[in-house]
């Protein structure tokens, strides 16, 4: 549900990298604020304000970067129900078009409409920019969750057949997003806390779900998301023992993987799409059953997805 191939540093081929673990669907994400993007103290922030037009050329060059790639290697994008069936059907790779954060619309919610028609599935709401869609988690709040545009973005998300990911969003605007939704939601990269979670706790603590709204993200039909992250997961057995205590939790239905590919390097319990195809075994370890199994390695982000799409 979350992956950064394109990243300095991926892999020179994506159809090669997602063959090594037989993936079928990658979520891979343009990155609109990664020119603003730094390093302080214990987190990654912004460290200056975007110059306009900014976010939506980032954007724009990366999105457009992603897709030649695919076409370079023959491998489709989803833009419809239809074509994700046929994905399915044929057990063809392909890639569903991402952006992490939706600052590239600027303001302008009519810009959704043209990066859908680009080939847009899928987008983040909010990443390490406080912007005019609403807050983060990893920064105090300016606007008490998402702005009057953010709850706007989410309804014109849900009519043009885009997925919402409330992931780096507070704890406010995912509450403030699952309200205003029609769909079902995810929170495609990340862990749930008992606790609240809150800008002070530093980056990875703050980047946390709630557990009750983790609760009410699954009750609308939604999918959660567990990351590798090593400092959490040392390893692919302490990290699938997590998947399991989240279905517990929360049902094998909204249970998935958000590798955060590349994202997380060198940080990370799965570097690489190796890693993702030996969770089917250590899950059917814990006792889960193949179709539980089957959800958790992608079926319920095809279910998501599908609904998504489905206008």
């Amino acid at each position: 549900m979350h992956s950064h191939m394109n990243f300095r540093g991926g892999p020179k081929s994506f159809r090669e990298f997602m063959a090594a673990g037989n993936l079928l669907l990658v979520a891979e994400k343009a990155v609109p604020d990664s020119p603003l993007i730094r390093p302080l103290n214990d987190r990654l922030a912004v460290t200056r304000e975007a110059n306009p037009g900014e976010m939506r050329r980032s954007f724009e060059v990366q999105f457009e970067r992603i897709r030649s790639r695919a076409r370079a290697e023959g491998l489709p994008s989803v833009t419809s129900v239809e074509s994700l069936d046929r994905i399915v059907k044929d057990a063809t790779p392909a890639l569903a078009l991402s952006s992490e954060g939706a600052d590239f619309l600027e303001g302008d919610l009519a810009y959704l409409e043209k990066a859908r028609a680009a080939g847009l599935v899928m987008t983040q709401l909010v990443h390490y920019r406080i912007s005019d869609v609403g807050d983060i988690s990893t920064e105090n709040p300016r606007h008490g969750g998402l702005t009057p545009f953010g709850k706007d973005v989410v309804k014109g998300c849900n009519k043009l057949g885009i997925l919402v990911d409330v992931a780096h969003a507070t704890s406010a605007g995912i509450e403030q997003a699952l309200e205003v939704s029609s769909k079902p939601l995810v929170y495609s990269h990340g862990h749930v806390s008992r606790d609240a979670p809150g800008a002070s706790q530093g980056g990875v603590r703050a980047r946390a779900i709630h557990a009750p709204l983790a609760k009410r993200l699954a009750e609308k039909g939604g999918v959660i998301g567990l990351w590798p992250l090593g400092s959490q997961y040392q390893n692919m057995e302490i990290y699938t023992n997590e998947l399991g205590r989240l279905v517990e939790a929360y049902g094998a239905r909204h249970v998935g993987i958000g590798s955060d590919m590349f994202g997380l390097s060198p940080r990370s319990a799965m570097p690489s799409y190796v890693e993702f195809a030996q969770v089917p075994g250590y899950l059917a370890k814990l006792g889960m059953k193949p179709g539980e199994i089957e959800g958790i390695m992608g079926g319920n982000f095809l279910r998501v997805l599908r609904e998504a799409l489905s206008t």
